[in-house]
């Protein structure tokens, strides 16, 4: 038993000693293991500082570099009496670390590059109506690595990411050569940045020709301020008077406006009143005669509402600007009449326009409350519509 616990205090002792030394870097931008070794990638070689540390203050630490003419960790650079030490270099190669920590040798083998972007540039293969085909032509040496397990070097390639610009707005980031773009809708610049693991990058550009065309429209409604004309966005009471606008991109030489079935328009920015009722698609097709190229926008649908005609059966009329006036609450409607008759059947208001009220005068005095009787008449703007409406109102002040 005895012997047992020597053997396991002597195993523990040289865990703790071996655990406690080793190498690193917090300045290193990657790093990864090629064989059984260490690749550490660093953006400079300003930043490159491998640090050693060992459990016993009086440790030996030494360094040595990869000779390839033996294919060795054979030449001493530095060696050190101490519990840490710092490396640099600006070489890429391969280094030994070699801690010798209460007669423990323990060794660590690495490499250290600075990876850099020697050239790029890029070709435009194809060019179409919506993509233009572009590769990435990349020069970027790999860091060699001697694998010691097989005597056999290995090239560790960049990772590279390629970002590509038009007018510096990125456009698509990807990690390989080829990329499908948005044919250009302007004279503008194609960019291409490839970038490594590390942050250093390289840049190529060149101009390009606009080719493509692309449909974007906006749409409004010229404002009408009927206060009792009932619309919502994309549902309107007819006549419905939108303007349009195209925003669209590219060398536009033909507009077309499809108005759903109701008409056709070749104006850049048109108006057009929309006055039956139903659901419109509206479609913007725009040309650039030179290429042949056409694009479409149909993402409006636009409703015109069917005749409505409502009356309350109070109102108000006392100058507090709440329901001050006897007026309908309608949609749709081309014609309209509407006669008020007082409690003796004799007419005291008549109007045809829908947006106006009775203010509750009889001439230019002030009526009695009390209840009146209303008849009224309009005309949907779709043919043959046709609405008829009576009943009673209280007049209260």
């Amino acid at each position: 038993m005895k012997s047992n616990r020597i053997i396991l205090v002597l195993l523990s002792f040289f865990i703790t000693n071996y655990a406690f030394s080793q190498i690193f870097s917090t300045t290193a931008k990657y790093k990864t293991i090629v064989d059984a070794d260490t690749l550490y990638y660093f953006s400079n070689w300003s930043d490159v500082k491998i640090k050693a540390k060992a459990q016993d203050s009086q440790a030996t630490i030494e360094w040595y570099s990869f000779d390839s003419d033996n294919l060795t960790f054979s030449t001493l650079l530095k060696k050190t009496e101490a519990q840490t030490d710092d490396f640099t270099t600006e070489t890429s190669n391969g280094y030994l670390c070699k801690i010798t920590n209460n007669d423990i040798v323990t060794e660590y083998r690495f490499w250290i590059d600075v990876p850099t972007i020697d050239t790029v540039s890029f070709s435009i293969d194809t060019v179409s109506c919506d993509a233009m085909e572009v590769t990435a032509n990349v020069k970027a040496n790999p860091t060699k690595v001697f694998q010691i397990s097989d005597k056999s070097w290995v090239n560790v390639e960049q990772k590279l990411v390629y970002n590509w610009y038009i007018s510096d707005t990125l456009q698509l980031t990807l990690g390989n050569k080829q990329a499908t773009l948005e044919s250009p809708m302007d004279d503008t610049e194609l960019k291409l940045v490839v970038q490594n693991q590390v942050g250093n990058n390289a840049i190529a550009t060149d101009s390009v020709v606009a080719f493509g065309v692309k449909a974007i429209y906006s749409y409004s409604e010229r404002e009408r301020k009927v206060e009792n004309e009932i619309a919502t966005s994309g549902a309107y009471s007819a006549p419905a008077e939108i303007e349009f606008e195209s925003n669209s991109k590219g060398n536009v030489t033909v507009y077309e406006w499809i108005m759903g079935e109701a008409a056709r328009l070749y104006e850049k920015n048109p108006v057009y009143s929309f006055q039956n009722t139903g659901i419109y698609q509206i479609t913007l097709i725009v040309t650039d005669e030179t290429t042949g190229c056409s694009s479409a926008d149909s993402t409006l649908e636009l409703t015109i509402t069917d005749a409505f005609l409502g009356f309350p059966n109070v109102f108000t009329p006392n100058g507090d600007g709440v329901n001050d006036e006897f007026r309908p609450a309608y949609k749709s409607l081309k014609n309209y009449d509407l006669k008020i008759y007082n409690r003796w059947g004799r007419r005291i208001y008549h109007s045809t326009n829908p947006a106006t009220g009775w203010n509750g005068k009889e001439g230019n005095a002030e009526a009695a409350e009390g209840v009146y009787m209303y008849v009224a008449e309009a005309d949907g703007f779709d043919k043959g519509v046709k609405i008829k409406r009576h009943g009673s109102v209280t007049l209260v002040r």
